[in-house]
């Protein structure tokens, strides 16, 4: 079967901008475009993405079998088939580990603050996946019930998942993830995030079919607007920084 140039050309651009961005490092990370005739162009195993050109690109059918002698795909292009099987309208998937989502990945913490606007509106909560072996079915199995209402996903200590309409929007989506994690880390490490109220969140949610977003998806950690549960979280975070300030004192004599 041939396949478009352009399909290809877009493919090689999406690894060089993620190779680029830090988020594809030496060998890991896939991506894969849907094509016609339920077969699928991903990229193959065991390859630097940064360097990856036309003739690397293997093209296979929806099970994951090369189509072409001597071309191997991805490992982990089962993940890939998943999302396609679950969601007609997606023809581009995107895999790597981006530090800092990997980080949130990799954590106890979840991806789910209300920090910024536009986050709120189109990224909510990142679901997380439960930790399965790659390469496996069981990492197929692990995404297979957020597919439908989610296109990013964080996956238990591996990395992130991002899909779209197109492989821009796959790119986009994982960029936009990143931004966040990163944000996120940052506010959460120096402790001086200050989460939108519950009101706000709700005017910023209401606008999600004004910008053409799925209407079902993981709304961010809404803060509780009890003052009595404010005033608890507040007094616990000042005894957990009394507690570390006298361990501090302790380890310094």
């Amino acid at each position: 079967m041939r396949v478009n140039y352009k399909v290809k050309q877009g493919l090689i651009r999406a690894c060089q901008i993620l190779y680029q961005q830090g988020y594809l490092t030496g060998m890991d990370g896939n991506l894969s475009v849907r094509l016609e005739n339920d077969t699928v162009l991903t990229t193959p195993t065991g390859r630097n993405k940064g360097w990856i050109c036309e003739e690397d690109l293997v093209l296979c059918d929806m099970n994951g079998n090369s189509l072409e002698i001597d071309k191997r795909p991805s490992t982990e292009i089962k993940m890939h088939i998943e999302v396609y099987r679950k969601r007609s309208d997606i023809t581009a998937v995107v895999h790597c580990h981006p530090v800092f989502a990997t980080t949130y990945a990799a954590s106890n913490r979840d991806l789910d603050g209300c920090y910024l606007t536009e986050s709120i509106v189109a990224i909510g909560r990142v679901p997380k996946a439960q930790l399965a072996v790659p390469s496996t079915m069981e990492i197929s199995d692990s995404i297979s019930p957020f597919i439908e209402n989610n296109e990013m996903l964080l996956l238990a200590n591996h990395g992130a998942l991002a899909y779209g309409q197109d492989m821009e929007a796959a790119v986009s989506r994982i960029e936009s993830l990143e931004h966040f994690a990163k944000l996120s880390y940052y506010l959460e490490l120096a402790k001086i995030q200050n989460e939108v109220d519950a009101d706000t969140i709700q005017k910023l949610e209401e606008l999600r079919p004004v910008y053409g977003l799925r209407e079902e998806f993981n709304p961010c950690r809404k803060r509780s607007t009890d003052p009595a549960n404010e005033e608890q979280t507040v007094n616990r975070q000042e005894e957990i920084s009394e507690i570390t300030a006298l361990v501090l004192r302790k380890l310094n004599k």
